[in-house]
């Protein structure tokens, strides 16, 4: 019995440190939406969709982080592993091809005549 109470001692100071650097994060986070915000950039819809993406990628880490500590075994460890990889790879690829789109340069052709 005295062991599966460390366990939880373990996963109850390993979750109460995941909450706090989710907090911790989110300052973070605000504090660099609040720089940007008075820069000529901080309010256009590119620095939106950014700030977007660095929500949901940040999220996805934790939440990540959270289905890690209470996995069963190493196959379990394995399996949660293997699909947020695959998630962000096409999370990340989705967001790489929006950015590209987002800062092509919009080329005007002159019209003759």
């Amino acid at each position: 019995m005295a062991d599966n109470n460390s366990s939880d001692v373990i996963l109850n100071m390993m979750s109460k440190n995941l909450e706090q650097a989710r907090g911790a994060m989110n300052n973070y986070l605000q504090f660099i939406e609040k720089s940007l915000s008075v820069t000529p950039i901080g309010n256009s819809s590119q620095a939106t969709t950014l700030k977007g993406y660095v929500d949901r990628n940040v999220q996805a880490t934790f939440d990540f982080s959270q289905q890690l500590l209470h996995a069963k075994d190493f196959q379990d460890v394995v399996r949660i592993q293997t699909e947020f990889l695959q998630t962000q790879f096409r999370v990340l690829t989705d967001q790489a091809k929006d950015v590209v789109e987002m800062t092509k340069p919009t080329v005007i052709v002159p019209r003759d005549g």
